[in-house]
């Protein structure tokens, strides 16, 4: 393990510990998320922060919002608590989610679109960025009527922010499912994978055959990795410059590493961290993640933020929002 992915390791270990001392009893399944985000900006948790952030989430909505939805709330403190003025992004947030609720039916996923929004579009361009989404949305749910729920209104945002052409990104998306079909288990798992891997100009054939070698290689050490929107990480992993070889070794090494940690291991040792049955999983995907946030910071200290770069961030957004996805009430 290079010393910058060790740092990156006790970060995370760090983080993880904060989020276990400061959040007992709230939304457990989530601490090793809310860890990641923060280590993903290579940046210590700073506790009072999120829970200021969550007050201020909880302050401004009745208790029915979809804000409150327990996953949401915890999972957008998280992520507004790294903003400057965390209060002023909420109420940007909220305003977003008003005009998105114009187009498409109030939902917890819509939350987070809502965030993709204010984080990575200008203030002036909300409205036309929101109708841009809905138009993309449209064209995914064509191809996909059954597939396409309500939940990817966040993929159609994302898509709408990429600055790629509609049908280019569409039609990228539909190579790369068809490709992976009789490979994913699910549709949803395959949708996931593909939406994440249209954001390369890399050739379809290339990437669909890196990401499945990536995770092909990973089951063989033991892993169960057939079915989840989680696994979108592993198809932005196959974005990076790095050969296969090298992203399962980095990932196999911060898995080794995090078996060392307390919740982590293959044993609970005073902690319900994670259920028992889905540890390892979760430990693997949570591996990848911190591999996956070090080779962005890599790319970004190389190229100083080329195409290749944006590409790979636009990547590990999408990966993070789909593990929040994942640990979704319905999934945990």
């Amino acid at each position: 393990m290079t010393e910058k992915m060790l740092s990156r390791c006790e970060l995370f270990v760090k983080n993880l510990e904060m989020m276990r001392e400061n959040f007992r009893w709230e939304a457990s399944h989530l601490y090793a998320l809310c860890a990641n985000i923060y280590t993903g900006k290579g940046i210590e948790i700073d506790p009072q922060r999120i829970k200021t952030s969550k007050d201020i989430i909880k302050d401004s909505t009745s208790f029915f919002s979809n804000f409150r939805n327990i996953t949401t709330t915890t999972a957008l403190a998280t992520l507004i608590s790294m903003e400057q003025e965390p209060a002023n992004t909420f109420l940007l947030l909220r305003a977003v989610y008003g005009f998105l609720k114009e187009f498409f039916s109030p939902s917890a996923s819509l939350t987070l679109a809502a965030y993709l929004i204010v984080k990575y579009s200008n203030a002036e361009k909300y409205a036309e960025t929101t109708m841009h989404t809905r138009r993309v949305f449209d064209m995914m749910k064509k191809n996909h009527f059954f597939l396409t729920s309500s939940g990817e209104c966040i993929t159609a945002v994302q898509f709408a922010l990429s600055g790629k052409d509609d049908d280019e990104i569409i039609n990228k998306s539909e190579k790369c499912f068809e490709l992976l079909k009789g490979e994913m288990n699910t549709g949803n798992t395959n949708q996931a994978v593909s939406n994440v891997l249209a954001l390369s100009d890399r050739d379809e054939i290339e990437i669909t055959k890196k990401t499945l070698s990536v995770i092909n290689s990973l089951k063989s050490h033991g892993y169960k990795l057939t079915t989840g929107i989680d696994l979108s990480v592993f198809a932005a992993l196959a974005l990076s410059g790095f050969e296969i070889e090298r992203i399962v070794n980095d990932t196999l090494e911060v898995n080794a590493y995090l078996m060392t940690v307390q919740g982590f291991g293959n044993a609970i040792t005073g902690s319900k961290l994670i259920d028992p049955k889905l540890l390892p999983r979760r430990r693997l995907m949570h591996s990848a993640l911190i591999v996956l946030d070090e080779y962005a910071s890599l790319a970004k200290a190389s190229d100083q933020f080329g195409e290749e770069t944006s590409t790979l961030c636009a990547a590990v957004t999408m990966a993070v929002i789909n593990m929040i996805i994942s640990l979704g009430p319905a999934n945990v």
